[in-house]
């Protein structure tokens, strides 16, 4: 087993180096800003962010900056792994246990900022750039997309395409995530695969190298194929069946997309339950959860189903951070157990296969 991983990284460390004087080259070019790019076949081109979004890119086989990201990921030690909300402010962490990623709300006004710190802490994040308050993007109790369009075109500057483009090159930026639930009913049920391919290709036409996500059951609208959207951010709690079937599911459905998986575990809700009283006995799970009649999962409950999704995705994610589930011993030890094996799991891209 050691043969094969040091087989590995060193061929995608030839391929850096042989990759490295076209990257260089580019970044010479001022290629992060370009405007010289055709008009989009999905009709975006109308759109004011299509005239300075390098759409070209975003359709080429594999641009340099792709194929240096995806070599950090290979050939770097570990997966991404920590709890939404990890960030206090875009420079400074909530905690010092040794999560490795994080999702969070992000702003024009420090994504920058954030993407620096985060790389400088050796932390790798998913962007949320059109995250905040359903209401933003809603008309008349329905998602309109020309506002969440709005929205994203605030990340339209060539400071922060830089910003991007150099996180994702260096595997600090790992994806971004363009919604979050979309299947709920507060979306006015106007969702579908397709209109979010829309909005993951409106992402990739302002920044060509980063990959789109969405967090989402694995089960809904399985009608429909994404044909854009690079991965699922998939959340798993006990009431959801047997933690083997539900991975082998979410991947059978990813696969069948081109697409790759981020998990994550619902920390604060995912215990285990009875549904007839809200009574979470510890240590079978972690005390009540944050509505009735949840429960938390328990510190055995983290480190078992962690080490069980973790190798299969991306990454593994975690909802949400909280005071008082983080600052349990069980917890914490169950927290740097699974550091340690997420540590030492080889890094995957979240990026699509075509």
């Amino acid at each position: 087993m050691t043969h094969v991983k040091t087989h590995i990284g060193r061929r995608y460390r030839f391929r850096a180096l042989a990759l490295l004087a076209v990257l260089v080259g580019a970044c010479s070019t001022d290629n992060l800003t370009s405007s010289n790019s055709p008009e989009s076949t999905d009709g975006l081109a109308s759109d004011p962010v299509a005239a300075d979004s390098l759409a070209a890119d975003s359709v080429a086989p594999l641009t340099a900056p792709q194929i240096l990201a995806e070599i950090y990921l290979y050939s770097s030690r570990g997966q991404a792994y920590g709890p939404a909300e990890l960030w206090a402010s875009s420079t400074t962490l909530k905690t010092s246990l040794p999560f490795t990623g994080s999702t969070n709300f992000t702003s024009p006004s420090s994504i920058v900022t954030q993407i620096n710190a985060a790389r400088y802490k050796r932390q790798r994040l998913i962007l949320n750039m059109t995250g905040g308050s359903h209401s933003r993007y809603k008309t008349n109790g329905k998602f309109d997309l020309a506002k969440w369009k709005a929205v994203q075109n605030q990340f339209n500057t060539s400071a922060i395409k830089y910003a991007v483009a150099k996180g994702v090159a260096d595997g600090t930026v790992i994806m971004n995530s363009v919604m979050d639930e979309p299947s709920i009913k507060d979306w006015g049920g106007v969702m579908t695969k397709p209109l979010l391919d829309k909005m993951a290709q409106y992402v990739k036409n302002i920044f060509p190298t980063l990959p789109a996500g969405v967090a989402l059951r694995h089960d809904w609208r399985t009608y429909e194929k994404f044909q854009v959207m690079d991965a699922y951010i998939t959340l798993y709690r006990w009431n959801k069946g047997p933690i083997l079937s539900f991975r082998d599911a979410v991947l059978y459905q990813a696969r069948s997309q081109n697409m790759k998986v981020m998990f994550a575990l619902n920390l604060i809700d995912g215990g285990q339950l009875n549904y007839s009283s809200w009574y979470c006995p510890q240590p079978l799970t972690g005390g009540k959860g944050s509505y009735y009649p949840t429960c938390r999962m328990s510190a055995t409950n983290v480190l078992s189903w962690g080490k069980t999704l973790g190798p299969a995705g991306c990454g593994l994610m975690m909802w949400r951070f909280d005071d008082a589930f983080m600052s349990k011993s069980a917890n914490i030890t169950a927290f740097k157990s699974l550091a340690s094996f997420m540590l030492n799991t080889p890094g995957k891209t979240c990026r699509r296969t075509t």
